[in-house]
């Protein structure tokens, strides 16, 4: 039996609102992921109708910070900006 930890619940979490974030902003897009654990989760955002691509990098100290609940993660996104964000940063990604 594996038993999920409060991080690991946390990091879910966070994931979740960061997807539920991103489909809004970009509706019509395909979502792939990436994740390398301990550094990074890699969101990317594609339309291929419009030839547009964009890549949203969020740091793993983030995701499992004690203090970024999923409600704290969903204001900082959207009082961040990140999605125009991910815009400007065009072919390259958007750390966050």
């Amino acid at each position: 039996m594996i038993v999920e930890s409060e991080e690991d619940r946390r990091i879910a979490g966070n994931l979740l609102t960061i997807r539920h974030y991103i489909k809004a902003k970009f509706p019509g897009y395909t979502m792939t992921e990436h994740s390398v654990p301990s550094l990074y989760h890699q969101f990317t955002v594609t339309n291929e109708k419009l030839h547009k691509s964009y890549t949203l990098k969020v740091n793993w100290s983030r995701l499992s910070d004690r203090r970024n609940t999923s409600e704290r993660t969903r204001l900082s996104l959207n009082s961040g900006f990140v999605a125009s964000g991910m815009v400007r940063a065009g072919d390259t990604f958007y750390s966050w």
